[in-house]
């Protein structure tokens, strides 16, 4: 049994990534039940077709999906957020002991830490073995994100996360250094290293559809860059309009695709700084993205300046990858040496946007061929080592070893 928050037909990397595990399991023979929220991510609202329910249940490509309610609101105030983050707590809670069948693993998704209430209370009542799969280190992310203060509702979702870590069978973690936080937090702790990877067979090298790039209206005589992912603190976008407001006179268009809490503030920045090079597109699903992908010249993988973020290695940057799509990395650490040393992108700081607006230049001053070099070596680079059909096929055998035998 998978608990999560996000799951399809949301778009997201922890939407893609359970939902691909979750498919993999199936076709390995492994009963698979999904307990998530009514879909409502990034916006905020209820997807129309599941709006008045407390309950649904579904399959998605083949996988069975139960879903309970959630208070979705447009508000990012924290005590809004934590209103959305405990109705599904408390709802997926009576959901799961009404509708769940006995499992033999519960893998609960973190971010959000608080449902790892939920994750504990089933654990216990339905006699299953609990994995902690951490995708983002709570509550130090929002502690260096500016969400929570000393204090003592910092020690004790602290003393919180040290529980669950010593309740779980297995900790998986998207990152080196989010292993190596679960270790400090709790050095007994079995840990697993289960990286953010690509599914080959969704996203390729395709050609360019001039079709398509009409009707996005893409300049014809302009070097495309694109971003195409959530806009919200983590990713820091301000520092792509600063970017392209410093290449303003140049024939550069940037290509800014999805949606999230602050594409509506970075829509009347770019608007007040009057930017005739940058425009936003809605969200896409995963088909058209990859080939929205094969538009751009390059992309731009950005990330907030924090010291948390050097551990992070975020998925648009194999799927870039897989489609031979060159980009720019704006961070530090894990992240930054993957990209270096996939040799298909360049590195920057993070929030450096006049680094970055001088780098977007160089690179549109390479040839095509010396481009297309690079997205070919980064094609090689995620099939040897990010494959996800191999990452799914690691971790059952874990799971296996560490909950079941």
């Amino acid at each position: 049994m998978i608990l999560t928050q996000y799951y399809p037909p949301e778009h997201g990397a922890p939407q893609n990534r359970l939902h691909d595990l979750s498919r993999r399991w199936l076709k390995s023979g492994v009963d698979v039940t999904v307990l998530t929220a009514m879909p409502n991510y990034p916006r905020g609202e209820i997807f129309a077709e599941y709006r008045g329910k407390f309950f649904a249940s579904e399959e998605i490509d083949g996988v069975k999906v139960l879903r309970s309610w959630i208070f979705a609101s447009k508000n990012k105030k924290t005590i809004i957020q934590l209103l959305c983050y405990f109705s599904f707590v408390f709802s997926s809670l009576i959901i799961g002991l009404l509708k769940l069948r006995k499992s033999d693993v519960l893998i609960c998704e973190s971010p959000p830490l608080f449902l790892g209430f939920t994750a504990l209370m089933i654990k216990y009542l339905k006699r299953m073995k609990l994995v902690m799969n951490v995708s983002d280190l709570w509550p130090e992310s929002a502690v260096q994100l500016g969400l929570i203060g000393p204090g003592l509702a910092l020690s004790g979702l602290e003393w919180f996360e040290r529980l669950l870590y010593r309740k779980s069978s297995l900790v998986s973690c998207q990152t080196e250094g989010i292993v190596k936080g679960v270790l400090d937090k709790y050095p007994s702790a079995r840990t697993l290293l289960f990286p953010n990877g690509v599914d080959l067979e969704m996203f390729m090298p395709e050609e360019k559809d001039l079709d398509l790039k009409k009707s996005l209206a893409f300049p014809e005589d302009c070097f495309i860059v694109g971003y195409g992912g959530n806009h919200g603190r983590s990713q820091a976008l301000s520092q792509l309009l600063a970017a392209a407001d410093r290449l303003r006179d140049e024939k550069i268009f940037f290509a800014i695709v999805g949606d999230g809490p602050e594409k509506e503030m970075l829509q009347e920045k770019a608007r007040q700084m009057t930017l005739k090079n940058l425009v936003f597109y809605p969200s896409q699903d995963r088909q058209n993205m990859s080939k929205m992908q094969a538009l751009w010249d390059i992309a731009i993988v950005p990330l907030k300046d924090i010291e948390l973020f050097d551990g992070a290695r975020p998925s648009k940057m194999f799927e870039l990858m897989a489609g031979e799509i060159p980009f720019i990395f704006c961070g530090r650490g894990e992240g930054a040496d993957l990209a270096k040393t996939s040799g298909s992108a360049a590195v920057v700081p993070p929030e450096k946007p006049e680094m970055l607006a001088q780098k977007v230049l160089e690179l549109s001053k390479m040839s095509k061929e010396e481009r297309k070099a690079m997205g070919a070596k980064g094609h090689i680079f995620v099939k040897e080592g990010f494959n996800r059909e191999k990452l799914a096929d690691i971790f059952l055998q874990e799971l296996r070893k560490s909950c079941v035998n």
